[in-house]
């Protein structure tokens, strides 16, 4: 019997050690890829920056680990600012925040970006803060910024997809789209255009 309980304990204390060990090996890889979207970040900022007035029409030609970067999301609230890669899969995913439907940045209708909902906070982790009326930034790769008002915030089903349509097709808005409910459900935070 004590053989049992020993190898029993043996058992729990390697298991834990297991959990342990895949939760540091999470939060480490979410350590080190947000260091590097920073520096992505102040990378393509200095870019913007340093662009002359007769390249203003012209986009910067931008990447992040071999993914094309088409814009920046801010959103001053909840203190995130992220690169937007071009699309959206599951490696992209585990990057940054990314394009999932719609025009490009900036352009009149419903530009729709996705972000995984860490539970550290990164990404669209902190979404749920939103309120109606708070703002959202973006920034385009010829350095123009636009700030969009929260104006509806709710949760869908995972395959509905309708929240790629516009409400005005004739405005500039974004959604913001990321898991919550244990991925059954996704939050939805749309924005228009400032004016």
């Amino acid at each position: 019997m004590k053989k049992i309980c020993n190898f029993m304990i043996i058992i729990l204390v390697l298991a834990l050690v297991i959990v342990l060990a895949m939760i540091i090996v999470k939060y480490g890889n979410n350590y080190k890829n947000e260091k590097e979207v920073s520096a992505t970040l102040e990378t393509i900022e200095q870019q913007l920056e340093e662009k002359s007035p007769e390249d203003e029409e012209e986009l910067l030609d931008v990447e992040y680990k071999g993914y094309k970067i088409e814009g920046i999301i801010e959103i001053p609230k909840i203190d995130i600012k992220y690169p937007i890669i071009n699309q959206t899969n599951e490696e992209t995913m585990k990057l940054s925040i990314t394009k999932f439907w719609g025009p490009a940045v900036n352009e009149i209708g419903n530009y729709t970006v996705a972000g995984h909902n860490n539970k550290d906070g990164t990404m669209f982790g902190k979404t749920k803060y939103l309120e109606i009326g708070d703002t959202i930034k973006l920034t385009n790769l010829k350095n123009e910024t636009i700030e969009y008002k929260v104006f509806e915030i709710y949760s869908i089903d995972p395959d509905d997809v309708s929240i790629v349509n516009s409400v005005d097709p004739n405005t500039r808005e974004i959604t913001l789209i990321t898991c919550t409910n244990g991925h059954k459900n996704r939050l939805i935070t749309k924005a228009r255009q400032i004016m």
